[in-house]
């Protein structure tokens, strides 16, 4: 009997053993399952982290561009308004011109434009008053007999300046006109005046 309860007590121990020893390889890898596992953690941390970051990033960049686009629309808001004055403003004294600045005005333009024989003159009904006939006697002796002057009843409402009209063909000297064509041109010569180029 002592045989076997040698036999019971070697199969006991030996189950002991082999349970410790199964025991401390489940320990063993249940820590490196739990190392990898933290590892694995700690590496989707720092990967939510660098996406977070990279999304903040974006809507920084997002929220500071659009800030820029803001601020530009603003500033050429301003710019535009501040053209528009200044035109509205050119506008209002070229309507208000005195008599002697229109008579030389028209003069000159007769003069540069050299025609020759009947020249019709129309003018806006801002400057139609400030015309007299002393003006027309002028301009028609300044320039001989190559040229006839005549004025037309008709005028060009709600404008300034004048229209020589020869048969078809039409030289506007409207002031309204003249200042719209050189708008452009003279908008960024103005901008360059008043403001600091970007």
């Amino acid at each position: 009997m002592s045989d076997i309860t040698k036999l019971t007590t070697k199969i006991k121990d030996d189950a002991v053993k082999k349970q410790a020893s199964l025991v401390k390889e489940a320990e063993k890898e249940l820590t490196q399952s739990e190392h990898l596992k933290k590892t694995q953690l700690e590496k989707e941390s720092v990967e939510h982290l660098k996406r977070y970051e990279r999304e903040l990033q974006r809507e920084l960049s997002l929220k500071v561009s659009e800030l820029h686009v803001k601020s530009r629309n603003r500033v050429l808001a301003a710019k535009q308004q501040i053209l528009d004055e200044l035109f509205e403003e050119a506008k209002v004294r070229l309507q208000q011109l005195p008599a002697d600045q229109v008579e030389a005005f028209v003069l000159r333009k007769l003069q540069v434009t050299q025609l020759t024989g009947e020249v019709e003159l129309i003018f806006g009904d801002k400057t139609q008053p400030l015309i007299t006939e002393e003006m027309m006697q002028n301009w028609q002796n300044t320039l001989g007999d190559e040229v006839t002057l005549k004025r037309v009843k008709h005028r060009i409402p709600n404008r300034s300046g004048v229209v020589f009209r020869q048969g078809e063909i039409e030289f506007n000297y409207i002031f309204e006109a003249l200042l719209e064509s050189k708008e452009e041109d003279l908008s960024y010569q103005l901008i360059e005046l008043i403001f600091e180029q970007e």
